[in-house]
């Protein structure tokens, strides 16, 4: 019999959550409480996770207040969890603010790129931000700077996690909102040990492979875009939230399943009458 791969690790995935100082994005959406639930449903999960990636928009017009306000937010959390956070830039950030309120640093406009590391596996966020800009991209000192970083294996390999996903959009309207220089990239992959690349900045859910390494895109914690649009266009929708983990097992392969984090009714159901529609034996 073959044996099923054991995970070594699982990563948490958030992203676009937005944060305002008064607490609310377009009139209606209360930030704080849909990223609240994304982190509830996390910890519900009954998954042991590793650690918490933030994929960037953390804040939504970069306010000081916006990023204490995520802070304390996500504290609420991590005290209980005791899971270490790595945030990454991303297009509606203020790097200057980010760094003083979010990370407790002295004020910069230079790229907010980090490194964490558990249990052998390297976590690498990479600020895809360009200042007053939609579109992401990445300067040769990122590039040189990655290289260095990636030029001693780790133990469980690396995750990547930066704002702007180098995929294909199924919403072509999107598409000047993408990564540009996704070549420099793809030249600092070459030869890395990056297993899996975490994204964010699409407002919904999507996957993809660059430079031979699998990609997933987290949708927004603050509101999501239908790929359903009759009308044409984009359509945002205060609803269809979700988070994801990231799995990574010692045979070398990933995962990444999605955790809904809207509110949702249970079926009436036991699990064994979903295992028995399935076609899967159950003992009795």
């Amino acid at each position: 019999m073959t044996r099923e791969p054991i995970a070594t690790h699982r990563v948490a995935h958030v992203s676009d959550s937005h944060f305002t100082a008064s607490g609310l994005m377009h009139g209606s959406v209360h930030v704080a409480a849909t990223y609240s639930a994304a982190l509830a449903s996390l910890e519900g999960s009954g998954i042991p996770i590793d650690a918490l990636i933030h994929t960037g928009d953390v804040a939504d017009q970069g306010e000081a207040d916006a990023y204490r306000a995520v802070t304390t937010v996500t504290a609420g959390t991590t005290r209980r969890t005791g899971w270490p956070v790595l945030w990454a830039a991303g297009n509606h950030d203020v790097r200057a603010a980010m760094a003083e309120a979010l990370f407790g640093e002295p004020p910069t406009d230079e790229p907010l790129d980090r490194v964490i590391e558990v249990r052998g596996l390297r976590l690498v966020s990479l600020d895809t931000s360009i200042p007053g800009r939609v579109e992401g991209g990445i300067d040769e000192g990122q590039v040189d700077w990655l290289r260095s970083v990636l030029a001693e294996p780790a133990e469980h390999g690396t995750v990547l996690a930066l704002h702007h996903p180098p995929v294909p959009v199924e919403i072509t309207a999107m598409a000047r909102l993408h990564l540009e220089q996704q070549d420099r990239l793809a030249a600092a992959l070459a030869g890395g040990d990056v297993r899996a690349i975490l994204g964010g900045h699409l407002h919904y859910a999507t996957s993809s492979v660059f430079a031979g390494v699998p990609v997933h895109v987290a949708p927004s914690t603050a509101y999501t875009i239908r790929l359903t649009r009759p009308r044409g266009g984009v359509i945002a929708v205060d609803g269809g939230r979700a988070a994801g983990i990231l799995s990574l097992y010692d045979d070398g392969r990933v995962g990444y399943s999605p955790v809904p984090t809207d509110p949702h009714l249970i079926l009436d159901s036991t699990p064994e009458d979903v295992f028995l529609t399935m076609g899967v034996d159950v003992e009795r």
